[in-house]
């Protein structure tokens, strides 16, 4: 377990290493030119995003959860399906719809950039209230009523404090979205931290400094999930233990038209707006004849798409599952290793690439892999660097899923006289399936929208369909970036109805 876990946090121990003798060169270089402008854009958009969406998805949660209106429950689930949009592909459908009332110079800036990874990630902050809301149950609203307060300062001083370490995690994964974006954020011309990685490795060649880049989003990476830690205060997700369950107000006739359209809207703008265009963009280039590259059609890349998504979410759950279930084994050492295997997944991928790059070039000079194979540049490379990146997300699915387990059946099975490894064969594995089954979905969505770790590590003629869209929109290219992005989003919305089905079911959503 320990060897699992250091060889996971190995590729953001090196970059952290890089600083140990740092290149002053490179950084008053940096300063000089563009390191001031890659801060100020990054701040600004990480402060937008992460008020926007925790404002609309808290918003939206409370809506869905405490008030009855027409379509309510397709509302609630549709609410959702914003995962399934890349923020890349609806940066370029924005751009193009807008430049032409307002030019394209014009639209492009980080306010607009901002608002596309609104629209694309609230669904995290949307997802984590929701489940909180709908645990709290009616007592704490009726007694904030009872109190003489009204809906909105109901919401505010007795829904929202309870909500907060929920929200807080949804806001933390919206962080870490904005710190690893990088297809967005060129689109609209905004000059990130995390694009600056890419322009240095790709314009200079140089690693090095490329790793000495990456640590500025390391150091403020980890700061941020100290103080999203702080925010949480501590606090626990738990089920509701007593009391009424949260039943939905009916609103009168004005309230469930304002609910109908504001809803109705922000699906439309998130989600129907970038598909019809698509559509219209797909219909387009297969008239011109435009559905393939040179290394082949759509079939081709979604194949290449599922091949590596499906291999690391296995390599994901297994690992993970193994790791949640050790750990809840060997206390205080398994906490410590479970949470050294989650370092990834609070690093941007240009930092985990950057890192994996440089652990997979030591490990073929050590001579440990057989003679003419390169973990650089291989398939094997590229899922161990994916699997840094996402570990998280299947090891604390299944911790959540293993703490819904009660202690007393595990104690009465072990009093049965059978081992712990029959116990976790028969009585905890079947009990956390279904929060495997939900960390499995999550993990083919981001897997499979997943651009810095797969652009800078896949072997050669192996694109995926996010590759194909960087390609396409790089050069604007918009007709020929709609099939694969059509087929992302379809794909995404099946494991999107996964997700959805399993928490149906029980599955808890966690950070």
């Amino acid at each position: 377990m320990l060897l699992v876990a250091v060889l996971v946090a190995a590729p953001v121990a090196v970059i952290l290493g890089s600083m140990i003798e740092p290149t002053p060169q490179m950084w008053s270089g940096l300063w000089a030119t563009r390191l001031p402008g890659m801060i100020t854009d990054t701040v600004t958009l990480l402060v937008m995003v992460v008020a926007g969406t925790t404002l609309l998805g808290t918003a939206l949660a409370w809506l869905v959860t405490a008030y009855e209106f027409p379509l309510r429950r397709v509302v609630g689930w549709l609410l959702v399906m914003p995962l399934t949009v890349p923020g890349y592909v609806a940066g370029f459908v924005w751009l193009d719809t807008l430049s032409g009332p307002f030019g394209a110079r014009g639209v492009r800036s980080v306010w607009l950039c901002g608002a596309v990874l609104i629209l694309t990630l609230y669904p995290y902050v949307y997802l984590f209230a929701r489940a909180s809301f709908r645990s709290q149950g009616a007592d704490a609203r009726d007694a904030a009523r009872t109190l003489g307060l009204g809906p909105v300062a109901a919401f505010l001083r007795a829904a929202v404090p309870t909500a907060r370490p929920a929200i807080a995690a949804g806001a933390a994964l919206v962080t870490m979205e904005v710190l690893t974006d990088v297809g967005t954020v060129r689109l609209f011309n905004v000059s990130t931290v995390a694009d600056g990685v890419l322009r240095v490795w790709f314009g200079t060649g140089n690693r090095d400094a490329a790793a000495e880049l990456a640590t500025a989003l390391v150091v403020t990476a980890v700061g941020l999930i100290a103080v999203e830690r702080l925010l949480r205060g501590g606090a626990r997700y738990g089920r509701r233990a007593s009391g009424r369950p949260m039943s939905a107000v009916p609103l009168g006739a004005a309230g469930k038209a304002a609910s109908v359209v504001v809803s109705c809207a922000v699906i439309g703008v998130a989600v129907g707006v970038p598909v019809v265009r698509l559509v219209g963009w797909s219909l387009e280039a297969r008239r011109a004849g435009t559905t393939a590259t040179v290394a082949g059609g759509v079939w081709h890349h979604l194949s290449s798409t599922l091949l590596v998504a499906g291999a690391a979410a296995l390599v994901c759950i297994s690992v993970g599952t193994l790791l949640a279930f050790l750990a809840r084994r060997r206390g205080r050492a398994g906490r410590v290793a479970s949470r050294v295997s989650s370092v990834g997944y609070a690093m941007p991928g240009p930092v985990v690439a950057v890192g994996a790059v440089i652990t997979l070039a030591a490990l073929d000079r050590t001579g440990i892999v057989p003679r003419g194979v390169l973990l650089v540049g291989s398939f094997v490379g590229l899922v161990f660097a994916l699997t840094v990146r996402f570990l998280a997300v299947a090891l604390h699915g299944v911790e959540a899923g293993l703490e819904q387990v009660p202690a007393s059946t595990v104690a009465s099975a072990r009093m049965l006289g059978a081992r712990p490894a029959r116990v976790a064969l028969t009585v905890e594995l079947p009990a956390v399936r279904t929060a495997v089954l939900a960390a499995a979905a999550l993990l083919m969505i981001d897997l499979m929208k997943e651009l810095p770790v797969t652009l800078l590590l896949r072997p050669f003629g192996f694109d995926t369909l996010a590759v194909w869209v960087w390609q396409a929109t790089s050069e604007s290219l918009w007709a020929q970036a709609a099939v694969p992005s059509l087929a992302m989003i379809a794909t995404g919305m099946v494991a999107v109805a996964v997700l959805l089905r399993a928490i149906e079911r029980g599955a808890e959503v966690v950070s």
